[in-house]
C-alpha cells in the first residue's frame, strides 16, 4: 500500500494542473499577507503633522475636542488627553489601523484560508478527473486490480499533499505576520499564539477533508466539470435554497458559509431576530440576566461542535457513494 500511495504521490507532483494550483495556493495567501502589512503600516511623523495641521485649521475642530473631553468614552477613547488625535482621526482620515495580530484572526487570516480551501479541492478533482478523462483509470487497475487499494491510495495522496500544503502555508503566512508586527515594536496580545496555532490546525483539517471532497466526488461522477458544478452551487446557490426552505426566523443557523465558517473559526455569528418579549413596552435591558441578554442582543453563535458535523456528514456520504461506484461501475 506504501508503494502505491508513493506511486500516487509522484503522478500527483508530474501534474502540470496540480502544480500551478500549488504554486497559487502559496501565492495568493502570501500576497494577502502583504496587502495586510501595507494596508496597516504606520503614518510617519510628518503624515500625522500635516493632518493634525488640516484640522485644526477646519471651523469648529475646537468645540469638537471639548464635547469629545466632556464625555471621552462616548466618542471611543478612554481619557480626555486622548480626545485630541481621535478627533484629528475622524477629520483628517487617518483611519489606518495599526496591526493587530488577534483582530487579522477574524479578518485577512479568513481570507488566505478560504483560497487554500478552495484551491485543495480543485487540486482533488483535478487529480481524479484527468485520470477519467484520459482513459489512464484502466490502465492503472491492469497492474492493481483491487480497486480498494487504488482508490484508498489516490485519496491518501491527495489528503496528504493538501495537509502539507495548508500547514506549511498557513504557519509561513502567520509568521510573516508576526516578523511584520515584531519589526513594528507591536506585541502580541496575550494567548493569541495559541488561537493562531488552533486556526492552522484547523485549516489544516478543512484543507485535507476539501481535497478528499473534491477527489471522492469526481471519482463518483467520472466528470471534472460536474464536480466543480457542484462546488459551485453549493458555494454560489446553497444559501439561497436554504434561504428557501422553511426553517424559521433561526434558517441563518444552517447556511454553509456560516458553519464552514464555524468550524475554520471555532465559532460563528449570525443574525437571529429577537423575540417578542425584548420590545414589549417597560422592557429594561438593565434588568435583564445573562440568559435574557444573550437572547435580545441578536445574534446566534455556532460552536465548532456544531458546524463540524454539518460539513462532515455530505463528505461522509460522499465518500461512501463514491467507494461503493468505483468497486461496482464497469470502468
Amino acid at each position: 500500500m506504501i508503494a502505491l500511495v508513493r506511486t500516487e504521490l509522484t503522478r500527483l507532483r508530474w501534474r502540470r494542473a496540480v502544480l500551478v494550483l500549488l504554486a497559487a495556493a502559496v501565492v495568493v495567501p502570501l500576497l494577502i499577507a502583504v496587502g495586510t502589512a501595507w494596508s496597516t503600516r504606520p503614518y510617519s511623523d510628518a503624515e500625522v503633522a500635516q493632518a493634525r495641521e488640516l484640522a485644526r485649521s477646519q471651523p469648529g475642530f475646537d468645540r469638537e475636542v471639548r464635547r469629545c473631553e466632556k464625555h471621552p468614552r462616548r466618542t471611543g477613547v478612554a481619557d480626555a488627553a486622548d480626545c485630541e488625535d481621535q478627533v484629528v482621526e475622524w477629520w483628517s482620515g487617518l483611519y489606518r489601523q495599526p496591526l493587530d495580530l488577534r483582530e487579522q484572526l477574524r479578518e485577512s487570516s479568513i481570507g488566505a484560508a478560504s483560497v487554500l480551501l478552495a484551491l485543495a479541492v480543485l487540486m482533488g478533482t483535478t487529480f481524479a478527473g484527468a485520470d477519467w478523462a484520459s482513459g489512464s483509470m484502466s490502465n492503472q487497475l491492469l497492474f492493481e486490480p483491487r480497486r480498494l487499494r487504488v482508490w484508498l491510495a489516490k485519496g491518501i495522496a491527495v489528503g496528504l499533499v493538501a495537509t502539507l500544503l495548508s500547514a506549511v502555508v498557513m504557519t509561513l503566512y502567520w509568521l510573516a505576520l508576526a516578523g511584520v508586527a515584531a519589526s513594528r515594536d507591536i506585541a502580541a496580545p496575550p494567548g493569541v499564539t495559541g488561537e493562531i496555532a488552533w486556526q492552522v490546525a484547523r485549516c489544516t483539517f478543512l484543507a485535507a477533508v476539501g481535497a478528499g471532497a473534491g477527489y471522492a466526488l469526481t471519482m463518483l461522477s467520472r466528470s471534472t466539470v460536474f464536480t466543480l458544478g457542484v462546488v459551485f452551487a453549493v458555494s454560489a446557490v446553497g444559501t439561497m435554497l436554504v434561504a428557501a426552505l422553511p426553517l424559521g426566523e433561526d434558517k441563518e443557523r444552517w447556511f454553509p458559509p456560516t458553519n464552514l465558517l464555524a468550524v475554520l473559526q471555532g465559532r460563528a455569528t449570525y443574525y437571529r431576530p429577537p423575540p417578542a418579549e425584548c420590545s414589549l413596552p417597560g422592557a429594561d435591558p438593565a434588568t435583564w440576566d445573562a440568559a435574557m441578554q444573550r437572547m435580545c442582543n441578536g445574534t446566534g453563535v455556532v460552536t465548532l461542535w456544531q458546524g463540524l458535523p454539518y460539513v462532515l456528514v455530505p463528505v461522509v456520504l460522499v465518500v461512501v457513494l463514491s467507494l461503493w461506484s468505483f468497486r461496482r461501475r464497469d470502468v
